[in-house]
């Protein structure tokens, strides 16, 4: 799991925010940004952010009240883990939660990265799957398969099959594995444990 190569980047915050073309209101809107997306931050203009959106290879404008700009140095690890914690047990923002961990994954020396970060991430994924693979209101498939999309650009996998006449989705586990190789807490293992049996089916 990996960001690109930038020191401050934004990290959009709400479902269905514009990138527009120019920073007001009325301009072209360019794409549809969802939470979890991670842009890169060129400028600031009129309350909007000047980005460039690395995912969908396109520039524009985005209001600075629909992101939260967030530096990438080793500094700024600890704060970003704490987001981390906060969002590993919010349902609904698990695309949020996964850019968090992929930022802290980011800003922090390798070996201050322990088991911690890789828990959340599969509790998250794993969530996200469930959730996809439950009945959702009208309206909430395009949010969900929209987070999906997100949580791939950050090398989540997430895999759909059948099941007795309806598609379910599952995490692969690969963050679950990542904890088990680790030195983790029992309650971290013993998760670990649990959801990599459900995904490898034994």
């Amino acid at each position: 799991m990996s960001l690109i190569a930038l020191a401050m980047v934004a990290i959009v915050t709400q479902d269905s925010a514009a990138l527009r073309a120019a920073p007001r209101d009325s301009a072209q809107q360019q794409a549809v940004l969802w939470q979890g997306d991670t842009l890169e931050v060129r400028g600031k203009r009129m309350g909007y952010l000047q980005v460039y959106d690395h995912r969908r290879e396109r520039g524009g404008y985005i209001l600075a009240a629909q992101v939260r700009e967030q530096s990438l140095e080793p500094q700024d690890a600890p704060g970003l883990m704490a987001v981390v914690r906060f969002l590993r047990d919010t349902p609904g923002a698990e695309s949020l939660g996964i850019a968090y961990t992929a930022a802290y994954i980011k800003a922090a020396p390798a070996e201050a990265i322990g088991p911690e970060a890789f828990d959340a991430l599969g509790t998250m994924a794993d969530r996200l799957a469930r959730r996809g693979s439950g009945k959702l209101a009208k309206g909430d498939d395009v949010i969900v398969a929209a987070h999906l999309e997100v949580v791939a650009s950050y090398g989540v996998a997430i895999q759909s099959y059948e099941h007795e006449g309806r598609m379910q989705l599952c995490y692969n586990g690969e963050a679950f594995r990542r904890v088990l190789a680790m030195k983790s807490s029992e309650e971290e293992r013993a998760r670990a444990a649990t959801a990599h049996a459900g995904v490898s089916g034994e």
